[in-house]
């Protein structure tokens, strides 16, 4: 049992959520490649055949499935299951005493109500807003993918205060997308807008490979990727935020 199952009191899996104001940030290609490197390092449970790690995309375009479904099944190192529109799935997922942990990939918007006093829930009451509203309500941790540029900072900031912190949802910050090639300017300002504002950050950048662009369509998980150089900074990316997730506090 690792330190973060110990922490959940054995109240069932640990359910992570992927999940950003802003559209476009990369919040499936985490969800899945953060499910394939912990599901890669999680021994199966003996009794059962089944993964202990389940990707779950609420998703109403479907982006987590139709990736998964690409994938060769006895390479697959996690189980994967869409929603459908019925908010119970998650829920009873995570009294599942087979599975240990839930990666869901959240919509690439949010349903929200732009008129919402600061005090009130700001989700709306459409189909996405009501699924993303059963996730949240049994999430133990939050991941907020950011691409490092200015037209990011505002969403990110609307989902930890508006979303995340009312609820008390612990959350990590996950830069992704960033090209090393650019060099480090704007990836500097936006890690020192997020220490001014207090919000925790994985330690290294998600880097921005073309491997990770045609993934999805070729049916690859980062720890499937060919063999080479760039394949190898790959994983290393997905293992360093997944070692940061762990080290971050269930909610109580």
């Amino acid at each position: 049992m690792t330190p973060v199952e110990q922490a959940s009191g054995g109240a069932g899996a640990i359910v992570d959520v992927v999940l950003s104001q802003k559209g476009g940030v990369g919040k499936s290609t985490i969800a899945v490649n953060l499910a394939a490197v912990i599901g890669e390092n999680t021994r199966p449970n003996e009794a059962d055949e089944d993964a202990p790690v389940v990707a779950a995309g609420i998703d109403p375009q479907g982006s987590m499935e139709k990736w998964a479904d690409k994938v060769d099944e006895d390479t697959l190192p996690f189980d994967y299951v869409s929603t459908r529109g019925d908010n119970s799935v998650i829920p009873e997922l995570k009294k599942d005493p087979l599975v240990r942990r839930i990666i869901v990939d959240c919509p690439g918007f949010m349903d929200v109500d732009p008129a919402a006093e600061r005090s009130r829930d700001p989700l709306g009451h459409g189909a996405a807003a009501d699924a993303l509203r059963a996730v949240l309500d049994v999430a133990d941790r939050a991941i907020v993918p950011i691409n490092p540029e200015w037209l990011a900072y505002d969403p990110t900031e609307y989902t930890i205060e508006r979303i995340l912190r009312p609820r008390g949802i612990p959350f990590l910050v996950a830069v992704n997308r960033w090209d090393p090639r650019d060099g480090r300017e704007d990836l500097d300002k936006l890690e020192a807008w997020l220490d001014e504002h207090g919000y925790p950050r994985a330690p290294q950048p998600i880097r921005k490979y073309k491997i990770h662009t045609n993934a999805a369509e070729k049916g690859l998980v980062v720890t499937r990727y060919a063999e080479s150089g760039t394949a190898l900074r790959a994983r290393e990316d997905f293992y360093k935020l997944a070692i940061a997730l762990d080290g971050l506090q269930v909610r109580h």
